[in-house]
C-alpha cells in the first residue's frame, strides 16, 4: 500500500493514512464508490443486477436493493434498459451503468478516474452534464480525475492542476483559466498568450 510522504487524507471524520490494510478495505467498500476509465460491469449480469452487487455484497434485504437499484437506473436514465446485458448496451449506457453501481452504497466520497476517456466527443458531453447534474442533485463529494480541459472547467467546482505529481495551483475554474499561477498552468489550460520578460 503506497503511503502519502506529507499530508493527510481524511473522509467523514476519519484518518484514511493511519487505517490498517482491512480497516482500509471496509470503510473502502462502505464509504467510496469508484467509476473506472473502463466500466468493468460484469458481463452475465444484466444491468439492474450489476447495480444490485454492492448492495448484494452488504446483505441489504432483497426487495430494499431491487428498489434502490431501479431508482437510481432511472437517475441516470435507464430504468427501460434494467433487464439488459452489458453487450447489448452502448458504451455510454454501460458507462452510467457503472455510475448508478457506483452510487448504490450511498458513498460519502465518489471517486472517477477518467470516466469519459472511452467515449466518444458527443457522448462525453453529454455523460459529463449528466454526472454534473446527480453530483448536484445528490450532494456528494467528487473527485473526478482527467486530463481534458474543457471537461474540468465545465464540471468543477475547485480544480487541482497536477504537474509531476505536485499541485502548482488549486482554485475555481474561473481562476485558474484568469489567473493562472504558473506558465505550466497558463500553457495547460488555455490558449493564453505568454510573453517572456525580466523583471527589474
Amino acid at each position: 500500500m503506497d503511503k502519502a510522504d506529507s499530508g493527510s487524507i481524511e473522509i467523514a471524520g476519519q484518518q484514511i493514512e493511519t487505517m490498517s490494510r482491512n480497516q482500509l478495505n471496509v470503510f473502502r467498500n462502505s464509504k467510496i464508490g469508484f467509476v473506472f476509465q473502463f466500466h468493468h460491469l460484469l458481463s452475465a449480469f444484466t444491468a439492474i443486477e450489476n447495480v444490485m452487487m454492492p448492495m448484494k455484497i452488504r446483505g441489504i434485504p432483497e426487495k430494499q436493493l431491487k428498489a434502490r437499484a431501479q431508482e437510481l437506473l432511472a437517475k441516470v436514465g435507464l430504468d427501460k434498459h434494467a433487464n439488459r446485458y452489458p453487450t447489448q448496451l452502448s458504451g455510454g449506457q454501460q458507462q452510467r451503468i457503472a455510475l448508478a453501481r457506483a452510487l448504490a452504497i450511498s458513498p460519502q466520497v465518489l471517486l472517477l478516474d477518467e470516466p469519459l476517456s472511452a467515449l466518444d466527443a458527443k457522448v462525453r458531453t453529454q455523460l459529463r452534464d449528466e454526472i454534473r447534474r446527480i453530483q448536484l442533485e445528490l450532494g456528494t463529494t467528487t473527485l473526478f480525475v482527467t486530463h481534458d480541459q474543457e471537461e474540468a472547467l465545465s464540471i468543477s467546482d475547485r480544480i487541482v492542476v497536477m504537474n509531476e505529481g505536485k499541485a502548482d495551483q488549486v482554485g475555481t475554474p474561473f481562476q485558474i483559466y484568469n489567473f493562472p499561477a504558473t506558465e505550466f498552468v497558463a500553457n495547460f489550460v488555455g490558449s493564453l498568450n505568454t510573453a517572456v520578460a525580466e523583471v527589474t
